[in-house]
């Protein structure tokens, strides 16, 4: 009996062993694959960035995966060249795939125009109050915000914005609430 119990317990070492060592190459492929798709998210970044710099444009990108593939997000100033960025798309692809070997399957695209909308109000709550201001030389921080405000791009899509109305609220008592709210109901039971 004795010689029985320690085939058992010799199959269950060498069982827990190979679980062991499969769990080990198990965690082992993980980290090699993460580190691998970490390599590859740089080289997509990098690949990206230097894309545009050839352009004169700078650009921030960012990559994550996503499926089989990899998705990008590219921040950029608005500008005019990045109306038709479908196509750029096609050209940032090709590149990528080339210059990497990898495939992004989506990019999207972010234009923070926040800046310049802050920049309009800025400068527009600033307006001078005589004519003697208007003729004085700009301040420094001026001549920062007039930098800002030449792009014809932004300006053109900013130009709507200065004119929406602001919306006014005001605080009114409960009973005038109930009141228009029993009006408006009495009403549409009346249509019906």
């Amino acid at each position: 009996m004795s010689f029985d119990a320690d085939a058992v317990t010799l199959m269950l070492a060498v069982l827990l062993a190979a679980v062991i060592l499969a769990v080990l190459g198990y965690l082992i492929a993980n980290r090699v694959k993460a580190r691998r798709q970490q390599r590859d998210i740089l080289a997509i970044r990098a690949t990206i960035i230097d894309y545009f710099r050839r352009t004169g444009v700078e650009v921030a990108a960012d990559c994550y995966r996503s499926g089989a593939g990899f998705t990008a997000v590219v921040e950029s100033e608005p500008m005019k060249r990045f109306r038709l960025s479908h196509i750029i798309e096609m050209t940032v692809r090709e590149h990528v795939r080339k210059a990497c070997d990898l495939e992004l399957d989506k990019i999207y695209w972010r234009f923070p125009i926040k800046d310049a909308v802050q920049a309009v109000a800025a400068s527009e709550s600033t307006a001078p109050a005589n004519e003697a201001e208007t003729v004085a030389d700009p301040a420094p921080g001026e001549e920062k915000k007039a930098d800002e405000l030449s792009d014809d791009y932004i300006n053109e899509g900013l130009e709507h914005y200065r004119h929406i109305p602001r919306p006014e609220v005001t605080e009114l008592p409960w009973e005038t609430f109930e009141q228009v709210a029993t009006t408006i109901s009495k009403d549409k039971k009346e249509e019906e």
